[in-house]
């Protein structure tokens, strides 16, 4: 993660106050995110996690300060925002009437992916969901709807993944799986964005970490990170 002002980010938070007009929650914060680098944000509860990332999403408005990507302010409405940046957010949500793989091809057609068959397939055997390839959502365990979450966030192109406790009713086998897969991607050029509460997610797959206290962040390495998480 760079702190300098000489190259052009993939994210930035400029004196950045996250929570709402009646209550600040966290801040002020300044980061810049560069093509392939990871960041873990931790903290108590209440710390302003969630708020973070759904100021950073756009989804709620900074009490102060900007969010910007690839240079502009941030735009959840922009075209070229939501081809570039792919989420994962712990309360999803599906449609009802389509099938487990429907959703992985509706994502992957959308997308324009040539291959978007056999994307689908290895989505589905990479989670472990091919057994249930043809069942409905409300068919599903809360695990296996995770699974889906994040299969359909993986299996589209994206600049910046952002994942909200992607480790989250996961079994072991599965978060090692997805911890490789995400350096993977960092190594790719993919910038890796996730809330987490997990050690190992910080210590193979990201680089560094947000320490959010109840009025400030702090950057430390993700080793400290791992650290405060198992304390």
């Amino acid at each position: 993660m760079q702190t300098g002002q000489s190259q052009k980010y993939l994210l930035e938070a400029r004196e950045l106050i996250i929570g709402y007009p009646q209550r600040t929650i966290s801040g002020p914060l300044n980061l810049h995110i560069s093509q392939g680098d990871g960041l873990g944000i931790i903290g108590a509860n209440g710390s302003g996690k969630s708020t973070l990332l759904r100021t950073i999403l756009g989804h709620l408005m900074p009490v102060a300060g900007e969010v910007r990507f690839l240079g502009l302010p941030v735009n959840e409405d922009s075209l070229s925002f939501r081809q570039l940046v792919a989420v994962q957010v712990t309360d999803g949500t599906f449609f009802e009437e389509l099938t487990v793989a429907e959703h992985l091809e509706l994502v992957a057609r959308g997308h324009k992916l040539s291959s978007w068959k056999s994307l689908v397939a290895e989505e589905l055997e990479f989670f472990e969901l091919h057994l249930v390839a043809d069942l409905l959502p409300h068919e599903l365990s809360s695990g296996q709807r995770r699974k889906l979450l994040l299969a359909a966030s993986l299996i589209r192109p994206a600049q910046l993944l952002i994942l909200d406790e992607p480790e989250q009713r996961l079994d072991l086998r599965i978060k090692a799986k997805l911890y490789d897969r995400l350096a993977t991607l960092r190594k790719s050029g993919t910038t890796v964005l996730a809330v987490t509460h997990d050690p190992q997610l910080l210590r193979h797959s990201l680089g560094q970490a947000l320490l959010l206290n109840e009025d400030h962040g702090e950057l430390i390495e993700a080793a400290v990170g791992a650290q405060w998480l198992e304390r």
